[in-house]
């Protein structure tokens, strides 16, 4: 049956279009010496081979140390926004999968920053780490008086930081919200059982919620 596939083909085509075609381009044009004076013809551009791959993975040179610099930078903000995330999500879906009241208010409220929309959320961020009058230097200069000058957070090295407090504020509820539907399929009994047996909340921690949420995890 030909129909079906004529009916997948505009997407292909646009695929091709727009994501293939583009990155053949790209892994041509890598192997040419592409500089300003060939920025308009870049075909022009003399073919230099692995040459430009060379220097971008030698660590000594300005391109290859870059390239280091930002794998550092990106493995860091990983392993911070993903692992703060998971932090503060199995911390938060243990609190509210206890018995306690107002713990339906608790979870709308911890549901607030994934469901603004990312716009928003950055803006209302670049507005909170403001020099003058942001609500983050307000708090550790004049309330909490933990820094004596008003540091600059959208510039420079803590630039780092304030993008990994925006992206942690913003992902660690999906991590709650996954971890609590995985929380409350672990049956009580288990706990109740563990429980009587003298286990601690650690060792219930370690030996129950950890391994029955590995497929969440």
């Amino acid at each position: 049956q030909v129909f079906p596939y004529l009916l997948v083909l505009p997407a292909l085509l646009f695929e091709l279009l727009v994501h293939i075609f583009p990155m053949l381009v790209g892994v041509g044009v890598s192997f040419l010496e592409l500089t300003q004076f060939y920025v308009r013809n870049w075909s022009a551009a003399p073919f230099v081979g692995l040459r430009n791959y060379l220097d971008g993975l030698d660590p000594s040179g300005p391109i290859g140390g870059a390239l280091a610099q930002s794998f550092l930078i990106t493995f860091a903000y990983t392993v911070l926004v993903v692992g703060g995330s998971w932090v503060l999500g199995i911390s938060a879906a243990m609190l509210v999968n206890s018995e306690f009241r107002a713990r339906r208010w608790f979870r709308a409220l911890f549901l607030i920053p994934y469901a603004l929309p990312v716009y928003v959320a950055v803006i209302a961020w670049s507005f909170m780490l403001q020099q003058n009058n942001g609500a983050m230097n307000t708090l550790l200069v004049d309330n909490l008086h933990l820094l004596e000058e008003r540091p600059f957070w959208l510039i420079g090295t803590n630039a780092f930081w304030s993008v990994v407090m925006t992206s942690l504020w913003r992902s660690w509820p999906f991590a709650f919200l996954m971890l609590l539907a995985g929380l409350q399929s672990i049956p009580a009994q288990l706990y109740e059982a563990a429980s009587i047996d003298g286990a601690s909340r650690w060792r219930r921690f370690r030996t129950i919620t950890l391994p029955l949420l590995r497929p969440v995890n």
